[in-house]
């Protein structure tokens, strides 16, 4: 028997519209997916994140990137994320305008408030940015002149200081961060402040921890640029206080210090170039405010990355005492009877170089590297970017590309030597101060640094472990604790001298 006409068109009516809002669905989802780029799929409202590695999430990404290809998309949270890892793709988008955004993260945009270098964005980027690269130029970030020897005086002066720091410590393990923070720490002060502090002093104590302790909890506090409501958890929350409470401290001090110089001194900092030219009151985009944030990105980011670095270069030639023989024979060779190496020798002592760069290398200081955003909708490698999309380019897996750097995951200088044993400078899978429009203005300063340091401590110290560690151990500590930065993990050194040095050091001359 068959029902009535009006007893079976309900459910009728009902299968359609069921079948009508998934269609609309599956419409949305094609529009909103069209030509993206190909990736993993990810839960609603927190995406990607709970398959991150909390520790390691550069290696959560370097192994999709094996599943999906050299340019994928995820969503990390409600952030719409584009992760690349070929060097070619990374070129092409940070050479471009499209790309020199910055990601709308918490730490960018709520805690810095797009305020200063890493954070700022668009006109008043591209005139900061400007700004700092020629001040930088004019106290001696150049290839050659006068303004280079200077600078390197300068910076001889914190090797000095590290020199005679560590030889105060009679071989005792040290922990190498507290020790080159105060040298390589005052140096960055010197060039960025106009001022250094001694050891003790309670207000280098206090910005020394924050430049510790802020660097971790950015780290740390991730998940709480992709998901705001973490913002309000008590963990989260006491971060984001004590980040916020320690930019307002660092700000007062840069305060005092700017009222302190005066517009008719010799400029000799970035600090009274800044000052100067807030004083003509030509540009759009100077201010306090701009001005703070500009200094706390110079003395952190300059400070930590290097930092890191070298602690890795030490630690590595300690875990390799053969490498570590080489790399003192050739600083004999050519620096005879010197303690301290100069700018010039570098060219001179390519397995020295070579090895600082393989520490940049096996150990990315900045593994996740530097996330930018896109402006406008646009293209990358064939795929549709959307407008507000981060961009990752990662630098752990460039680094540590098995096709292209064998056995990686093994500290081997040799990579950037050529056949004649000079240093190979044209390596296209090694870009540790990135690359592009936003690449790190710093570089030839931080190398500057690197080799300084690493030359002049290696040339009077041997360096070990404080004890002896097992395989395992020493795997550990080389995998590193990832904050912003990638450092080693705990372990101190011993530094005993190979000959007493012909170093002078008096600490009432310099700090």
């Amino acid at each position: 028997m068959h029902l009535p006409y009006t007893s079976y068109m309900p459910g009728l009516t009902w299968q359609l519209a069921t079948i009508l809002v998934g269609l609309f669905g599956i419409l949305w989802w094609l529009k909103r997916n069209w030509r993206l780029p190909p990736g993993p799929w990810s839960l609603p409202l927190v995406g990607y994140l709970p398959f991150m590695d909390p520790k390691q999430p550069y290696r959560t990404l370097s192994d999709l990137a094996r599943k999906y290809g050299p340019i994928y998309f995820l969503r990390l949270g409600c952030v719409k994320t584009v992760v690349v890892t070929d060097p070619m793709i990374i070129k092409n988008a940070l050479n471009r305008n499209d790309f020199t955004a910055r990601a709308d993260l918490y730490v960018t945009h709520g805690i810095m408030g797009g305020y200063g270098l890493i954070a700022a964005e668009g006109e008043k980027w591209k005139e900061q940015r400007k700004f700092v690269l020629n001040t930088l130029k004019s106290l001696g970030m150049v290839k050659l002149g006068t303004k280079r020897k200077d600078l390197e005086e300068r910076i001889l002066v914190g090797v000095r200081k590290a020199v005679f720091d560590i030889s105060d410590c009679s071989g005792k393990p040290v922990n190498t961060q507290e020790i080159l923070l105060n040298s390589l720490g005052n140096v960055v002060n010197s060039i960025v402040l106009g001022k250094t502090w001694r050891n003790k002093d309670p207000q280098w104590i206090y910005l020394k921890e924050l430049i510790k302790t802020g660097v971790h909890l950015v780290g740390i506090s991730g998940a709480a640029n992709f998901l705001p409501f973490l913002r309000w958890l008590p963990f989260y929350k006491e971060s984001i206080k004590y980040l916020l409470d320690g930019m307002k401290s660092t700000h007062k001090i840069y305060n005092k210090l700017y009222e302190l110089r005066s517009v008719q001194d010799d400029c000799d900092d970035i600090l009274s170039f800044y000052k100067k030219e807030l004083a003509t009151g030509n540009n759009t985009h100077f201010s306090m405010k701009q001005m703070y944030h500009v200094l706390a990105d110079l003395c952190g980011a300059g400070t930590d990355t290097t930092l890191a670095t070298l602690r890795w270069f030490f630690l590595y030639l300690a875990v390799k005492p053969d490498i570590q023989r080489k790399v003192q024979e050739e600083l004999d060779s050519v620096l005879k009877e010197r303690d301290v190496p100069c700018l010039d020798d570098m060219q001179y002592l390519p397995y020295t170089e070579a090895c600082l760069k393989e520490a940049q290398r096996i150990r990315s200081v900045v593994p996740l590297g530097i996330p930018h955003g896109t402006w406008a909708d646009t293209e990358l490698a064939g795929y549709r970017i959307p407008k507000g999309t981060m961009l990752l380019p990662v630098q752990w897996a460039v680094h540590m590309n098995p096709d292209v750097w064998k056995y990686p995951e093994i500290f081997q200088p040799e990579r950037f030597l050529d056949e004649n044993n000079k240093t190979n400078n044209k390596h296209t899978h090694f870009m540790p101060f990135q690359i592009g429009k936003r690449m790190c203005l710093g570089d030839e300063l931080a190398r500057m640094l690197m080799f300084l340091f690493g030359a002049g401590i290696i040339k009077v110290f041997n360096v070990t472990l404080d004890r002896a560690a097992t395989p395992e151990e020493v795997d550990e500590i080389l995998q590193g604790i990832c904050g912003i930065t990638l450092e080693p993990g705990e372990h101190q050194l011993k530094f005993t001298f190979r000959k007493e040095p012909k170093i002078e050091y008096r600490p009432e001359v310099y700090y």
